[in-house]
């Protein structure tokens, strides 16, 4: 579990989107991003679902209650091999017990989602609904952006537990960024990264992140929670230097910051452990096979190929039940339509009623035509 911290703007978002392979949107992708010994290109065409990313956001369709939502993220992720011998309905009944249970939304099962102009459950339960989304994927790579945001203090460190069980259990790699993370929050993590304005300020354990920070001259605040320490160590309003230290024999810019680093052990450490991976990778070559015959069990009436988990025929039929309830759900959107198409069939139909057979109708007719439309 990797803490991704830094100020808004800093480039914490696209470290987490390019990280979990979401490449559309950028001119340009420097570097290179391995998943174990397959490269972005191809895990983006065998293993797409293998990494996902949880938006700051909940975007939710606002008329289908909780169970529909989880229901139709379960339809196209239910695998072709299940525990037990259940049936794909008994299965997407127990999970979804289990994830509203855990998040303690049981109650919200019958109610919609909403959204800030229809009314459902609240900011926080709709942020919990998101985060069983999330784990519904069973993905190999977790990025979740600011998750906490709308959770209560007890629920955020709720949720922090959760994935730490969630990674440990799956092995997962899973990434956070979180702003105002508590302490209890941020001794779940294994590693940290600070992030400023684009450079990697910070890489190690998390343990050792603030003594490191205090190392570099900048002054010990031991009532301030470390996240805070360490993102504020970045803000040039915020940091404050040791007595004898300043900008000008401290880091002072993302630039001195990042040159700092690289001179570090810790920057030292991770090339040694970066390079003690790559080695393993070829040796580990049983692990590679196991998880490509995970992801191959786990499709459900496709090929092994296919990205996706269930055939073309199955997400269109999972699709339209979804769309059928979104409609027949939001029946004031509905009447209003089918009351509207009414209203402007009888004007348009008595207004323009006869019209001439000659060419002194044929304007007239272009503009029915165009009203129909």
């Amino acid at each position: 579990m990797v803490l991704v911290l830094g100020r808004p703007g800093s480039g914490c978002t696209t470290f987490l989107k390019v990280i979990a392979n979401q490449r559309f949107g950028y001119t340009k992708i420097d570097g290179e991003v391995m998943y174990g010994a397959f490269d972005s290109e191809t895990f983006e065409k065998r293993f797409r679902g293998e990494a996902v990313y949880n938006d700051e956001d909940d975007l939710h369709h606002p008329t289908l209650t909780v169970g529909q939502t989880l229901d139709f993220a379960l339809e196209t992720k239910v695998p072709g091999k299940r525990p037990a011998g259940l049936s794909r309905s008994d299965f997407k009944d127990k999970v979804i017990d289990l994830l509203l249970n855990m998040f303690n939304i049981a109650h919200t099962r019958n109610t919609i989602v909403g959204n800030p102009f229809v009314r459902g459950i609240s900011g926080g339960e709709r942020k919990r609904v998101s985060i069983a989304e999330m784990m519904v994927t069973g993905a190999t790579v977790c990025s979740w952006d600011n998750s906490t945001r709308g959770l209560d203090a007890a629920t955020a460190v709720d949720w922090s537990r959760s994935i730490r069980v969630l990674t440990n259990i799956y092995k997962l790699t899973t990434f956070v960024s979180l702003y105002q993370a508590s302490e209890n929050i941020y001794e779940q993590f294994d590693k940290v990264m600070v992030i400023d304005e684009g450079r990697q300020v910070f890489f190690g354990p998390a343990h050792e992140a603030r003594a490191y920070f205090e190392s570099l001259g900048f002054l010990e605040k031991p009532r301030q929670t470390t996240p805070d320490y360490l993102t504020g160590c970045t803000d040039p309003f915020e940091r404050e230097y040791q007595n004898g230290r300043s900008a000008e024999n401290a880091p002072h810019s993302p630039d001195t910051l990042a040159e700092a680093f690289k001179n570090s052990k810790y920057h030292a450490q991770m090339k040694e452990s970066m390079d003690t991976y790559k080695e393993q990778l070829g040796k580990e070559k049983e692990v590679h096979d196991d998880f490509q015959l995970a992801v191959k069990e786990s499709k459900r009436h496709t090929s092994h190929r296919n990205v996706y988990t269930i055939p073309f025929y199955l997400q269109t039929w999972a699709l339209m039940k979804r769309q059928f309830l979104l409609k027949w759900q939001d029946k004031f959107s509905l009447t209003v339509s089918w009351f509207t198409s009414i209203v402007i069939a009888i004007i348009t139909g008595t207004v323009w009623l006869n019209q001439p057979t000659t060419s002194a109708g044929a304007f007239t007719r272009g503009g029915v035509l165009f009203i129909a439309l």
